[in-house]
């Protein structure tokens, strides 16, 4: 029986520590699924995982960028979400192949959220150590400062800094925990491709700001010979570009508007922040991503 457990972000590498607290002396083998479009801090941090866990993460995906170009540059959408499938989790089932095998994911015990669908192999037995063991984000962050890897935050300092100015560094610090002030104050949410049609408009801001090569690789993506554009065919990344300090003040306004409601008691649960509604919140505990596999 083999175990294996993905490590791609915060959650998947706490289920992998916790784990090796409830069962030590188990074979495990970890494994990342690389797309060729991740952020080069990325890496750099999992080397770190590596040398705390003693162990090589091992490498197992598909180039996005060449599956791109092999499909006539039809660019991955919330529609057409083929790029997790393709290039991490079909690459990820191969490489078990027909080995017995307990796979752990990162699935906490706050979130709502479906795990790996796996009827057409039956071989692999999904588990989910987090949600067992009843360990939400505060659990997860806990764990993961203690061994000092805490992964790549994207952290913001000129949008935090704007914050501060008008609310105060205090109130920041008294009202929001850790994991609230990394999220809200990031200028990407997942350490996953730099490209990703799951990016909020103020994310690709912050791609534009901190990593100006990368944005203009995904512009270049979009008007290649496809006809997709990341945020529809009315607003091409030349309009993020336009529009750049519009939607950053919105996301500062929000920000500011958030933490006030948080300090008078005016929400109960500190939610995840949505910049694209008009109400501008939503559920952090009902919020998913692409899948397990990015960047969780």
């Amino acid at each position: 029986m083999r175990h294996i457990i993905p490590i791609s972000g915060k959650d998947s590498l706490a289920t992998a520590l916790v784990q090796l607290q409830l069962e030590p002396d188990l074979p495990y083998e970890y494994v990342f699924n690389p797309t060729g479009a991740e952020l080069p801090c990325v890496f750099d941090w999992l080397d770190k995982v590596e040398k705390y866990l003693g162990k090589k993460i091992v490498r197992v995906g598909r180039d996005l960028l060449e599956l791109i170009e092999d499909n006539n540059f039809f660019l991955p959408s919330r529609l057409a979400r083929y790029c997790t499938r393709q290039c991490k989790i079909e690459p990820f089932e191969k490489w078990i192949g027909v080995d017995d095998c307990i796979v752990y994911y990162g699935i906490r015990a706050d979130e709502i959220r479906g795990g790996y669908e796996n009827s057409r192999y039956p071989n692999i037995v999904p588990k989910y150590p987090l949600k067992e063991n009843n360990l939400g984000i505060n659990e997860v962050y806990q764990i993961i400062n203690e061994a000092g890897l805490k992964p790549p935050t994207f952290f913001w300092k000129d949008v935090y800094d704007k914050v501060c100015n008008i609310v105060g560094e205090s109130e920041i610090k008294k009202h929001l925990k850790e994991w609230q002030i990394d999220f809200l104050f990031c200028w990407r949410t997942r350490a996953n491709c730099y490209f990703c049609f799951n990016q909020r408009k103020y994310e690709w801001v912050g791609l534009l700001e901190h990593e100006p090569d990368l944005f203009w690789n995904s512009e270049k993506l979009e008007n290649s010979e496809s006809e997709y554009f990341w945020n529809g065919k009315d607003y091409p990344l030349t309009k993020i570009v336009e529009n750049a300090e519009k939607i950053k003040s919105k996301h500062i306004k929000k920000l500011v508007k958030l933490i006030r409601q948080i300090r008078d008691s005016k929400i109960q649960q500190i939610p995840l922040f949505n910049m694209e509604t008009e109400e501008g919140f939503t559920d952090f505990f009902k919020t998913t991503s692409c899948g397990l596999f990015c960047g969780k």
